[in-house]
């Protein structure tokens, strides 16, 4: 309990030099204004002692006294009203006094509340949001080059503290047992099936079958003198000549002529061909109970595999070693396009007015988006950092803040005192 007891008492103390540290111009400027105003106060108290019992002698030194006694008065009541804010005058509890201390934390609710009603509203950010071009900022920061390289360093970083964490012995092992347990729930046949589905909706594997028979052209002009060759070797010795070449002509001819209607002819009966059987083979991955229990065979043992376990990991470790290295290299390619592709971004968005208008609108909806369901959360933050202070620390705190202010409150209180004073003592001197 002992130890638990002084752990606020550091806590103050560490404010209370951290306060000092950073704040030293602030501090010392409150001082100064302590200062003046209690000089003030003495001064008005000697001033009075001395012409309170000479004004016996000298009449019109009754107008400074009256000056200097109202004054004092005057000073001694906002001393007490602004030291009142922060502490107890004197050390004495007096009650409504270190009122900051005392309710630091309903100032803190007070000052969510009135940054969330007054600042966190869709009225008051909307105007301030569409008045701002994020996008031209960034852009023009992001090309550049300093900003990029920086950027870069950054990714970076981020790169070789992510596969740091990756590193570690303890998350592969969790991660490969959760991968495996979430592998071994999804029947993976279905799975390539629906992919494969969403190839084909488009029409996609068109463009293969157009692919493949642009290789096949290609491989049938860069193979001609091969397929003559071969004909001439396999032909009979007695069949003449212009036979083979006959044959030859015949079959090249015929190939082109099928892959040109391949390429060309979307009805063609090859091709549909080609669909239906596509067609088949997606709807057996998903349906066809055979296939499915093939394809969760070979899923299992490739996961109970330790060998192929091992072949990925060993992949991963390569990977995971030349991203580092090269991340880490200012000089490296990666960086270099890294850098390159930031700067261009950047380029691109300075350029493109269209692309501004949507950037800047989609990170004006997400801020009030984000702001209008958050809104509550996010001025708890003021609050709750409020009640994690030391009451003393934040009182002393908010008067380093906004005390030297408070110090004119003396000085203005001690003159206009001794102002009213002597106007008073002025009155009855003329009326008595």
């Amino acid at each position: 309990m002992a130890q638990g007891g002084r752990h606020p008492v550091n806590g103050s103390r560490r404010r209370r030099m951290n306060l000092a540290q950073t704040e030293p111009d602030k501090i010392r400027r409150l001082n100064a204004m302590k200062r003046l105003a209690t000089g003030l106060l003495v001064l008005m108290a000697a001033v009075f002692v001395v012409t309170h019992k000479a004004q016996e002698n000298f009449a019109w030194l009754s107008y400074v006294s009256a000056f200097a006694e109202a004054a004092m008065i005057g000073a001694l009541a906002d001393w007490f009203a602004v030291t009142a804010l922060f502490r107890h005058p004197m050390g004495i509890p007096i009650p409504h006094t270190a009122i900051i201390a005392r309710r630091k934390d309903e100032i803190g609710e007070n000052l969510a509340a009135f940054v969330r009603d007054n600042f966190l509203v869709e009225d008051a950010l909307q105007p301030r949001m569409r008045g701002i071009d994020f996008a031209k900022r960034v852009g023009g920061w992001m090309s550049q080059p300093d900003n990029a390289r920086r950027l870069a360093g950054d990714a970076g970083a981020f790169a070789r503290w992510f596969l740091d964490v990756f590193d570690s012995t303890a998350l592969r092992h969790f991660l490969r047992e959760n991968l495996q347990l979430t592998m071994r729930q999804i029947q993976i046949t279905p799975l390539v099936g629906r992919s494969l589905d969403l190839l084909t909706a488009g029409d996609h594997h068109q463009e293969l079958i157009n692919a493949l028979t642009a290789v096949a052209r290609r491989q049938l002009e860069q193979n001609k003198d091969r397929i003559r060759a071969r004909i001439k070797k396999r032909s009979p010795w007695w069949l003449p000549k212009f036979v083979d070449q006959e044959i030859y002509d015949k079959l090249v001819a015929e190939f082109e002529e099928l892959l040109e209607r391949i390429g060309d002819e979307s009805e063609n009966e090859t091709r549909q061909n080609f669909n239906r059987e596509v067609s088949r083979f997606l709807d057996a991955l998903k349906n066809d109970p055979e296939v499915i229990a093939r394809g969760e065979r070979l899923k299992d043992e490739l996961l109970n595999n330790p060998e192929i376990q091992q072949y990925f990991f060993d992949i991963w470790n390569e990977i995971s070693v030349y991203l580092s290295r090269e991340s880490a290299d200012p000089n490296s390619r990666i960086r270099r396009k890294i850098e390159a592709g930031i700067m261009q971004f950047g380029e691109a968005l300075l350029h493109s007015p269209e692309m501004q208008r949507q950037v800047n609108d989609w990170i004006s909806d997400v801020v009030l988006y984000v702001v209008g369901h958050y809104r509550h959360e996010i001025s708890a933050v003021i609050s709750d950092t409020v009640k994690r202070w030391d009451a003393e620390a934040t009182s002393r705190r908010i008067e380093v803040q906004i005390g030297r202010d408070l110090q004119f409150i003396r000085i203005n209180g001690t003159l206009v005192g001794g102002m009213v004073g002597l106007t008073i003592h002025t009155v009855i001197q003329i009326f008595a």
